[in-house]
């Protein structure tokens, strides 16, 4: 399979012809599309049984056939009526009003000029229908079915996203059609409002248009056409404007000093991507992103000492519907190299096969530097990107800094930021400008870069739709080093927490005596923010140890109080696992 789109979902009338049959020039280029791996649908309103009269080789030219405006699909399976057939009682009704009506599997289709008409009977008898425009045709369908519905069904056939698939159309019923695949392409002579909503607008008139689209650098994916239909609300500028970037064809940085909050901004992306049903991949080293596993759509694997087999993650990927959140947090840094360096080959093989996942995403980019090979990675993949979360963009390769299209840099000064921003901004243009604009960043703010030359946007980020705590499960399960564990009493001689749950039964425990003597040292909350770097749980508990040491609540409630905290905050809100 070449690069770009892996199917091209083609209207018929005033689209690939202005007759019968398509010219030779639109069947050779058509051909040529197809040799190259990309598959070929034919999404018309025209009777299928009427469309092999005039087209008998209709169905050797094309992988896939919706006809009747989405309401019947062929395939080399066979021929499937997707909803029941508009009652046949409207056909009688319109033969006494002497309307000629032509009646194919599912719908009753006649000339738009009888349009009140059908409608006047479609009311009298009942029938749960639409009317449909096409040009100077009209059809009767039942109601929900487009050409969109059954694209979908042949794209599901075919193994194919619509986020990898292209339509070309010229007329009012083409609507659904473009808005359903990821890119909608009309043709120089389409109707002014299908001109309107379309991503991109063809120079030539219909299978003219089509054959210079079929040979050029859209297809092929090397032409990046905006999408602004489908976006990325990344939260609101200074004057309440929302900041936005694509969905697709993007190649991102988020970067910032350690603690900035860019784990934060990636689980925001990555549940955006996945409402708008793009699949993701998401490499999480330090299991900051397994509160994601509560969206729909997205499935959490990992999270245990022994990693998914490769083969499991390739069949969920597969899917094309689907996003995965690898949890590596409980694997050593070299296990967790070689994983992904073996993972990573089969992930670009799928893709390449059937676009899925859409999108890459990298946390703690720096660390797998050694382990992969990014160059691939920043090729333009149509309905897709990639995404490379770091605090040391310093230590990404020449080809992936080389290939991003935008940068998000977090307000922060945590370990590394002055590295990192000197990196940032270097291939910039206004290069000092740009490294005053991140240290006037207040807390929750970011600045978007534009690599192309855009002008730099700073923003409030957004809200979040899951529940987000940094390093959530390496600290709830996994083992801290020693010299970070919690010492209960002197020396840890009521015992030593290396973890959030080791943490909480410790509290449980203890002697009154030895937890007055923490919370009068703020030896908890201390241990919260420096370590677990929870700040507004750590202010909470540094609240609960005043009023310890004040008298002002007793004991019990104050351990009560600490306990559920913490298991309201980490302990209650694990999502479950695959």
């Amino acid at each position: 399979m070449k690069t770009g789109f892996h199917a091209i979902a083609l209207d018929y009338d005033g689209t690939l012809t202005e007759g019968d049959r398509p010219s030779t020039e639109v069947l050779d280029a058509l051909r040529a599309a197809r040799q190259e791996g990309r598959r070929m649908i034919l999404v018309t309103g025209r009777i299928l049984a009427e469309l092999r009269e005039v087209f008998p080789e209709v169905d050797d030219e094309f992988d896939a056939i919706v006809a009747e405006n989405g309401a019947v699909i062929a395939t080399c399976d066979g021929v499937m009526e997707v909803v029941s057939p508009v009652a046949t009682e409207l056909s009688r009704a319109l033969a006494h009003r002497d309307i000629p009506v032509r009646s194919g599997r599912v719908i009753v289709a006649c000339d738009g000029a009888h349009e009140t008409a059908v409608f006047e009977e479609v009311r009298r008898l009942g029938i749960d229908a639409q009317l449909v425009r096409n040009r100077a045709a009209l059809m009767v369908m039942p109601s929900g079915v487009t050409k969109a519905t059954g694209l979908l069904e042949v794209l599901g056939e075919l193994g194919v996203s619509s986020h990898c698939t292209l339509a070309v159309g010229d007329a009012e019923n083409d609507l659904p059609l473009l808005d359903a695949c990821e890119t909608g392409v009309a043709v120089a002579n389409a109707v002014e409002r299908l001109q309107e909503r379309a991503d991109l607008v063809l120079g030539e008139p219909d299978g003219r248009g089509v054959v210079e689209l079929l040979r050029g650098p859209v297809v092929a994916g090397t032409q990046r056409v905006p999408v602004a239909r489908r976006h990325l609300d990344l939260g609101r500028d200074a004057a309440g404007r929302s900041v936005r970037l694509p969905s697709s064809h993007v190649n991102l940085l988020v970067s910032g000093g350690s603690g900035a909050g860019k784990s934060y901004l990636v689980g925001m992306v990555v549940e955006q991507l996945a409402q708008q049903r793009y699949s993701v991949l998401v490499v999480d080293r330090e299991g900051d992103h397994i509160g994601l596993g509560s969206r729909r759509g997205i499935v959490v694997l990992g999270g245990v000492p022994t990693p998914p087999p490769v083969e499991e993650v390739i069949t969920l990927l597969g899917h094309r519907f689907g996003s995965v959140v690898l949890d590596l947090s409980l694997l050593g840094p070299v296990e967790q190299d070689a994983y992904v360096a073996t993972l990573l080959p089969s992930v670009l093989d799928l893709r390449r096969a059937c676009g899925s996942p859409h999108w890459l995403v990298f946390d703690e980019a720096h660390a797998v530097m050694g382990a992969l090979d990014f160059g691939e990675l920043t090729e333009p993949v149509p309905g897709g990107g990639s995404l490379f979360a770091t605090y040391r963009p310093q230590d990404l390769s020449a080809e992936v800094r080389a290939g991003l299209d935008a940068v998000i840099w977090l307000a922060g000064v945590g370990e590394g930021a002055d590295d990192a921003i000197e990196t940032v901004v270097s291939g910039l243009p206004g290069t000092s400008a740009s490294v005053e604009i991140t240290q006037e960043l207040g807390l929750g703010e970011a600045v978007l870069f534009d690599t192309q030359g855009g002008a730099p946007v700073t923003f409030q980020l957004g809200e979040r739709l899951a529940d987000h705590i940094r390093h959530w499960h390496r600290y709830t399960d996994a083992e801290l080093p020693r010299e970070r564990a919690f010492y209960f009493g002197m020396h840890g001689r009521d015992g030593i927490a290396r973890n959030v749950r080791e943490f909480h039964r410790g509290l449980r425990r203890i002697p009154e005596p030895i937890l007055r003597g923490h919370a009068r040292r703020g030896d908890l909350s201390r241990w919260i923010e420096q370590v677990l770097q929870a700040r507004q749980l750590a202010a909470f508990v540094g609240r609960l140890e005043a009023d310890l040491t004040l008298g002002s609540r007793p004991e019990p409630d104050v351990r009560a109080r600490l306990l559920t905290a913490i298991e309201r905050h980490y302990l209650e809100r694990l999502p479950r696992r695959s």
